[in-house]
């Protein structure tokens, strides 16, 4: 009977164990691909860093002399920021590289102590934008077919203005009267709205008129 019940122990703990290793391995699976998603869908890495001599919306530049009166320096800048954030990585050798976000026109500078800073980069899938030439019809128009917009208009035509704005022409679905004298229908409405290109996406068809963000 002693043995008998010490096997059946052994059959437990060995079952018990191996329940839960197969659990840790299966959290341990999902956490990295969690991590792995977060890191895919912004890390700025390799090809998703532009270089500020190549970003239109980057201004940057760093001090790396040393003494014992100073130390290094560095400051970046968005020069597109009516568009949008401009998300600059300061890549520094041998320490931690800095990611600004910055989403105004304001210097943002730091010191690097003894660290030289070896370039400043745009991050592109971070940014709403690194270069002007960005904003095109094109992207205008993929923008505002992910805006919930999309779905009661047709008929878009969209080109950008000189002051870098999306120029929206399309025909929104209203509810009211199509003409006077008639019933209350759905029928379709000419709109034209101009907007900033990094709040194309947030575009909404409400009663009155197109408008950036939720309906009043």
């Amino acid at each position: 009977m002693s043995n008998n019940t010490l096997e059946w122990n052994n059959k437990t703990y060995k079952m018990t164990w191996n329940t839960a290793h197969a659990a840790a391995v299966l959290f341990a699976l999902a956490l990295t691909a969690a991590l792995t998603g977060q890191a895919y869908a912004g890390s700025c890495e390799g090809g998703d860093r532009i270089d500020h001599k190549d970003a239109d919306c980057l201004d940057a530049d760093w001090n790396n002399s040393t003494n014992w009166l100073s130390h290094g320096k560095v400051w970046a800048r968005n020069e597109c920021s009516s568009q949008g954030t401009v998300v600059a990585k300061v890549d520094i050798k041998d320490a931690k590289d800095k990611t600004w976000n910055l989403t105004n026109a304001n210097k943002k500078s730091s010191g690097t102590g003894i660290f030289n800073t070896r370039n400043v980069y745009c991050c592109s899938d971070l940014s709403d934008l690194c270069n002007i030439s960005d904003i095109n019809a094109n992207s205008c128009l993929e923008k505002f077919q992910i805006s919930s917009a999309n779905t009661r208009c047709r008929n878009v035509s969209i080109s950008v203005n000189d002051n870098y704005q999306c120029v929206i022409n399309t025909e929104c679905q209203k509810f009211g009267l199509a003409s006077p004298g008639t019933d209350y229908v759905w029928h379709y409405e000419s709109e034209s709205i101009s907007v900033n290109w990094h709040e194309v996406e947030d575009l909404h068809n409400c009663p009155s008129e197109l408008t950036v963000g939720e309906c009043g």
